[in-house]
């Protein structure tokens, strides 16, 4: 073949079938490529749908995390609003100026503490991210340590130092009597810190539902992008 494209004078033909033993390597791989293209277009397509089924169920499961998180806050937010409410009008004057509690709405902020949400501070224990997870132990905290001070605030005027169920030495009723009245006054500051424990939580919170917001409107840019 490469003494007959060397003569002169050779039909087109012929030209033809040299220019193509010439060129043959270089031909051979533009083929190659072409037919690599042709078959890669259904599987391209393939991978392009199925990377739209994944941002679709990617879309879903955040929408499904976020209708959760608002039900899950929401039911916090009534939980709490109202002990919290009712603790700071008899726990601080208007201008905001703190005042001893007495007996009866100690008892009374006791009963509606105890206990207000155990079934998020402590059965969904560790069911969000750290930051979450990290104010609702603050918040779980503080709430404690203002139930133990209402329980301290309200007990001795509540019971005997003797009866059926006491028989309370003089020196430990001192003690108790003493408790009793630090602990009325105590009890503003512990309310004080239930409510900064609940206000960290709710910001935490809320940053965590526009991030859910925010990841859904970036997929749903996604999944609307021309195909």
């Amino acid at each position: 073949m490469e003494t007959i494209c060397s003569q002169t004078g050779i039909c087109a033909l012929t030209n033809f079938f040299c220019f193509v033993y010439d060129f043959q390597t270089l031909i051979t791989g533009a083929v190659a490529i072409c037919v690599a293209i042709f078959a890669g277009i259904p599987v391209w397509r393939q991978l392009r749908d199925t990377n739209l089924q994944t941002r679709i169920s990617h879309r879903e499961t955040l929408t499904n995390l976020l209708r959760d998180a608002l039900r899950r806050y929401e039911k916090v937010d009534q939980s709490i609003s109202k002990p919290l409410s009712i603790a700071a009008d008899v726990t601080r004057h208007p201008d905001g100026e703190s005042i001893e509690i007495d007996a009866h709405d100690a008892h009374h902020l006791d009963q509606m503490f105890h206990g207000v949400l155990d079934w998020y501070l402590t059965v969904l224990v560790d069911t969000e991210h750290g930051e979450i997870e990290a104010c609702k132990a603050e918040l779980k905290t503080a709430l404690g340590t203002l139930c133990a001070t209402l329980q301290d605030a309200h007990w001795a005027d509540h019971n005997e130092q003797q009866d059926e169920d006491h028989n309370i030495p003089d020196d430990e009723w001192v003690k108790i009597i003493a408790r009793c009245a630090a602990a009325k006054i105590e009890v503003s500051q512990r309310v004080n810190e239930v409510d900064k424990a609940y206000e960290a939580l709710r910001a935490d919170q809320d940053k965590w539902i526009q991030s859910l917001r925010g990841q859904i409107a970036k997929l749903d840019l996604q999944i609307a992008e021309p195909r």
